[in-house]
């Protein structure tokens, strides 16, 4: 049954068409990502779902009694109150459950059967809607959002950022129907992005996203609704499945479009060459025919990027060679202690760790940029460093050409050209900075860099504001880069794609890891040190995802049922002391199916650690999938285990 039926809406802005036609269906279960290129509709989408904006045309309907949440990318601009005060004002309707419940507890004395029997539809109600878990969920959401240490701040005092997470942590405890979520991976970690991807697939909620975190749409969309020529266009599987699926279909419909083209073609001469001739009834039947086609429209084409950051020659083999370093604003406050560190000439170095860690200190310290409290840092002779600060203040303000000129020294027609290669041309390079996007913001930051042929490319959490055809634009440009890469970021499939080596910065500590993200996951999952490849036994319990031989929620549910510890693996369920004849072989047959599939699961995660090892993207992304894929199957055998056997 669906609980939210969308039918061919449109939506105009004066006489600008945002979006027309646009029709899909949510059922209760669903996980839906939303995509496309910045500036589509897709907010404007989710507010008409919400019920906030009205369509100019079509329809919206909604199941009886679904209850729907929003997330907003601004919001609580005004809202009075604490951070945790805000936070436990969510789930209404559990108050509501409580003030019925102690209203009845009042009347119960006298025994009045209806009284009695609302009184255990309320509790009953009640205990479903999570109404005795609150308090636990509460700080449960607010720890795995790193809202904690702000629980006291006043709401009004807080960040953009943290208002973001703060308004994402009362949705997810209004615990609505279904959850409108507009990029609520905004401003979050990583140790909170995958907090939040498992909280939102063990709560197995109903929701349609929209965001340009492709990791994070992989781990937790089964479906992706895609904006293109001004619609909405239905793929099935999370982005990774969307992006093969739409590739073959564009390249499907650019090669019918391209025969039609030589057909359309060849018929046009014909009518041209005997419309008058002998044969011109042939040609104006010919004619009649051609306008009835119906033309086949070639996919979307991006406009197609020139960018390219060359890089300075570096004779060495190290651009940048550190001591042990203590590094921070004041010598009494350090934020980060390191080993030793070397940037090799080539090498692809992501800076990763919470919010707040210490990352951006860290890297302004290796650049020059602060000194350090201990320690020192040394550069070659021949390293040429462009930063890339994370708030790009350094655009300064004028045009877009006015930044490029003082950035580089470039006269104006070789600004220009350079320029066009970003996407900048005609007069788009008169633009003020001041009314820039996020992502053209960014490309004119990039081509300030591109301007100074450095060999040590430092970025500071470049993907920001980025959608997701940015983004991949960004990759192809770095990685044809044959300087070195030193960048910040919280963007897994960016880290996965560019990083030969992770620096992880955490309770003042910075590790490190050969390789790319998948095989620092890999490694955190198999429990060491991460600086020996493998992870540290004390990261902080929110942040990494959960190790592969631990019990799922729903697994440890079914072992507290059967008294089983709920600290180990059940190898193979025990049998409970009393079963109906007639379904002892259905669950033996459930028993042998949940043995094979631990078996296997147990193989690829020995399979998934070997690969890591090697360093082979595509494989390990291969085995992850499969391995993630059994355990959501392995989840349901033991909730039908469990239902038969009690």
């Amino acid at each position: 049954m669906s609980v939210l039926s969308v039918q061919a809406l449109a939506k105009r802005y004066g006489e600008r068409l945002v979006f027309s036609g646009v029709s899909f269906r949510l059922a209760h279960g669903d996980r839906v990502g939303l995509v496309g290129p910045n500036g589509t509709g897709k907010s404007t989408l989710l507010r008409i779902a919400a019920g906030r904006d009205e369509a100019d045309e079509g329809n919206v309907a909604v199941a009886r009694g679904t209850r729907i949440g929003l997330l907003e990318q601004e919001l609580l601009a005004d809202v009075p109150g604490t951070a945790e005060e805000h936070a436990r004002g969510a789930a209404a309707h559990i108050r509501d459950l409580e003030a019925e419940m102690r209203a009845l507890e009042l009347r119960l004395a006298g025994g009045d059967a209806e009284v009695l029997e609302r009184y255990a539809d309320v509790q009953h109600q009640f205990e479903h809607a999570g109404g005795y878990d609150f308090d636990s969920t509460v700080k449960r959401v607010l720890d795995g959002l790193g809202l904690t240490s702000l629980a006291t701040r006043e709401v009004g005092a807080l960040s953009g950022g943290e208002r973001t997470r703060l308004g994402l942590a009362r949705l997810l405890l209004d615990d609505p129907d279904l959850m409108l979520l507009d990029e609520p991976t905004n401003h979050l970690d990583i140790a909170a992005l995958e907090w939040l991807e498992r909280f939102l697939v063990e709560r197995r909620a109903t929701f349609l996203v929209v965001g340009h975190d492709r990791w994070f749409l992989d781990r937790v969309t089964s479906r992706t609704l895609s904006f293109e020529r001004g619609t909405v266009v239905e793929y099935r599987g999370s982005y990774s499945h969307y992006a093969r699926q739409r590739a073959d279909r564009d390249a499907a419909l650019t090669k019918a479009a391209e025969r039609q083209a030589e057909e359309i073609a060849r018929t046009e001469e014909f009518i041209r060459k005997y419309g008058a001739g002998h044969r011109s009834k042939e040609a104006r039947g010919r004619g009649k025919t051609l306008a009835r086609v119906e033309r086949i429209q070639a996919p979307e084409r991006l406009a197609r990027h020139g960018w390219r950051l060359d890089a300075a020659h570096m004779p060495g083999d190290a651009v940048v060679k550190t001591t042990a370093l203590v590094v921070g604003h004041r010598r009494d406050a350090p934020v980060v202690r390191t080993p030793p560190l070397r940037i090799a000439r080539g090498a692809r170095v992501a800076v990763v760790g919470p919010n707040g860690a210490g990352k951006t200190t860290l890297v302004r310290t290796l650049i020059g940029d602060l000194p350090a409290i201990d320690g020192y840092v040394a550069s070659a002779p021949s390293a040429r460093v462009a930063y890339l600060a994370q708030t790009q203040q350094d655009l300064g303000g004028g045009t877009v050409l006015d930044a490029l000129r003082e950035a580089s020294g470039l006269q104006e027609q070789a600004a220009r050209d350079l320029l066009a290669r970003f996407l900048f041309r005609g007069e788009d390079v008169f633009k003020d900075i001041a009314v820039l996007s996020g992502g053209e913001r960014t490309r004119l930051a990039l081509a300030c860099l591109a301007a100074r042929e450095a060999n040590l490319l430092v970025l500071d959490e470049p993907t920001n504001h980025l959608d997701v055809a940015a983004r991949e634009a960004l990759e192809s440009v770095l990685l044809t880069f044959e300087g070195s890469l030193l960048f910040v970021s919280h963007d897994r499939y960016l880290i996965d794609k560019l990083a030969t080596e992770v620096w992880l910065v955490e309770r003042g500590e910075l590790k490190k890891h050969e390789g790319n993200w998948t095989s620092l996951r890999a490694a955190r999952l198999g429990g060491g040190d991460v600086a020996s490849g493998v992870p540290d036994p004390g990261a902080r319990s929110v942040a990494p995802a959960r190790p592969l031989g631990q019990m799922s929620p729903e697994r440890a549910r079914v072992a507290r049922r059967l008294g089983s510890a709920p600290s180990r693996r059940i190898a193979s369920p025990p049998r409970p002391r009393r079963r109906l004849a007639s379904g002892e072989r259905e669950i033996q047959a459930l028993e042998q199916r949940i043995k094979e599939m631990e078996e296997r699961i147990k193989q690829l995660e020995e399979r998934l650690a070997e690969v890591a090892r090697t360093g082979n993207y595509m494989e390990t992304r291969r085995v992850g999938e499969e391995h993630a894929t059994l355990e959501q199957a392995l989840r349901a055998l033991y909730e039908e285990w469990a239902a038969r056997s009690e």
